[in-house]
């Protein structure tokens, strides 16, 4: 691999396919990147962009397609889980890079996302054939078989204003909010909307939660209140190809991040006014910094990695 400098970030090339990246605060203030490839999970600084760590994998957990997923525990240690599409769950070490769980061919895993339950337990979830996967995120272990009552294709994790948490799922039939250990209550009613393809959670400067989603066969993401239910805005028309999203605050407003197969997008997220100068990626992740800036990472399918410092 080679990193280099460019006038935004870095540059990160020589991983011969597609990247999926994670740009993430570290528990010490510190703006890291984790790329995921084929037989590959990489975690750069990217600041200097250096080499920190290269995670350890098994020979059966080489796949096409990682999607790196970070997670800061209540004691400061981090975790990485990574969905490794029909080759399951895999749990490391965050700064080590050790493995630490590895659910490899349990199940074809469509999505992950990572929260803290409402009794302070941090977990992964995940959106598989069998049903949604529920993980220690200390441990890797499964907290029980996957449930089978519900049937996501995409998940995400939202803490309201009052402590609680939510898991979020979508299918072919919208959005449902779910609440307790093994979700076994709804967290509200039902969000009717054509087929969700993919979920992420925005943080309002109100502490309020938002469920952001790629919906409509990619051609609309839409956005709700977690509480709720009400929908936010009017869709934002991205008619992409392949969907990825994320989201991060911008001069105090928060900025939704859309790639497709050649493009990643800028938008803000509550008017859907289309901002900013495009990127080059077909796969995304955005953290918001402290001065008000963010860090954009974009994963190309020709095996190139992008780090942007967005002002």
């Amino acid at each position: 691999m080679k990193s280099t400098r460019v006038e935004s970030g870095i540059k990160v090339t020589g991983f011969g396919g597609l990247v999926s990246p994670a740009v993430y605060r570290s528990p010490a203030g510190r703006v890291e990147l984790v790329s995921a490839a084929a037989g590959q999970v990489m975690r750069w600084n990217v600041e200097s962009g250096a080499l920190l760590t290269e995670f350890e994998l098994t020979e059966e957990a080489s796949a096409d397609y990682w999607e790196p997923v970070p997670l800061t525990l209540p004691d400061g240690r981090m975790r990485m889980g990574v969905a490794g599409d029909e080759y399951g769950f895999c749990l490391w070490d965050g700064e080590s890079g050790r493995l630490l769980g590895d659910a490899v061919g349990d199940d074809r895993i469509y999505e992950v996302a990572a929260g803290v339950q409402s009794d302070g337990r941090p977990v992964f979830v995940g959106a598989g054939v069998h049903g949604l996967h529920l993980w220690d995120a200390v441990t890797g272990q499964p907290l029980t078989r996957p449930l089978d009552h519900v049937e996501p294709v995409a998940v995400t994790v939202a803490t309201l204003t009052d402590g609680r948490s939510l898991i979020v799922t979508g299918d072919s039939q919208g959005v449902q909010r779910w609440q307790g250990d093994l979700c076994e209550v709804p967290g509200g009613a039902e969000i009717d909307a054509p087929y969700i393809r993919t979920l992420a959670t925005a943080y309002m400067q109100d502490g309020r939660a938002l469920i952001v989603a790629v919906a409509e066969d990619d051609e609309v993401v839409r956005r709700w209140d977690a509480e709720t239910g009400e929908e936010i805005g009017v869709p934002i028309p991205t008619q992409g190809d392949y969907m990825r999203i994320a989201v991060a605050a911008v001069s105090g407003r928060m900025r939704l991040f859309t790639a497709d197969r050649d493009a990643v997008r800028q938008w803000d997220l509550l008017s859907g006014e289309p901002l900013g100068r495009t990127f080059a990626g077909s796969y995304v992740s955005a953290v918001s910094l402290p001065d008000g800036s963010a860090f954009l990472a974009a994963g190309t399918n020709n095996g190139e990695l992008f780090a942007h410092h967005v002002i």
